[in-house]
């Protein structure tokens, strides 16, 4: 009898401590993905993301993924000369961004609005008037502020972030956030 009373106990603690691990495994968070680790993703990944859109969220991970590979830029460093809101982002990111002085390069800028509540436009310079840097591209993010029949969507900047393409001797020949030379 003694046996079978020891036997239940251990019985009885096995399960208490293997419940015990799966309530705790549980109650963790799922772990987001990590991209893969590069210089670019180790100075960036703590960036916030726009208000309204959370990490663990489809829109926040694709943005998160995206900003891995731009240097983050101050919207209070840009918001003292231009305005971060309007009826059209693409006009609001080329008054930002849009004023890169080049020597005979092109300026390509793209709009996403694939999403009612989100809008991205990039802006890609090259020929860009700088002994080191040879193409500069701006990826600017805004969210909607209100949507009223009077004055349409409004649009404002959540963030925006750049990287660079270095002239031929002066550093990396991909789009990096890593200085030129």
């Amino acid at each position: 009898m003694f046996a079978h009373l020891k036997f239940s106990l251990i019985l009885l603690a096995g399960m208490a401590i293997s419940l015990g691990a799966c309530n705790d495994i549980a109650s963790r968070s799922q772990p987001t993905p990590s991209p893969a680790t590069t210089p670019a993703a180790s100075k960036t990944v703590n960036q916030k993301l726009p208000q309204g859109v959370s990490a663990s969220g489809t829109k926040g991970l694709a943005a998160q993924t995206e900003r891995i590979n731009y240097k983050s830029i101050p919207l209070a460093s840009i918001a003292s000369s231009h305005s971060l809101k309007g009826n059209e982002p693409k006009a609001i990111a080329l008054s930002a961004f849009g004023n890169t002085e080049s020597e005979g390069g092109s300026r390509e800028v793209k709009v996403e609005n694939s999403q009612p509540d989100r809008a991205v436009v990039t802006i890609t310079q090259t020929g860009v008037a700088d002994d080191s840097i040879g193409a500069i591209r701006y990826r600017v993010e805004f969210v909607p502020t209100s949507e009223s029949a009077q004055e349409g969507k409004q649009w404002k900047i959540v963030w925006a972030g750049s990287h660079f393409k270095c002239h031929l001797g002066r550093g990396h020949q991909d789009w990096s956030i890593e200085k030129c030379r």
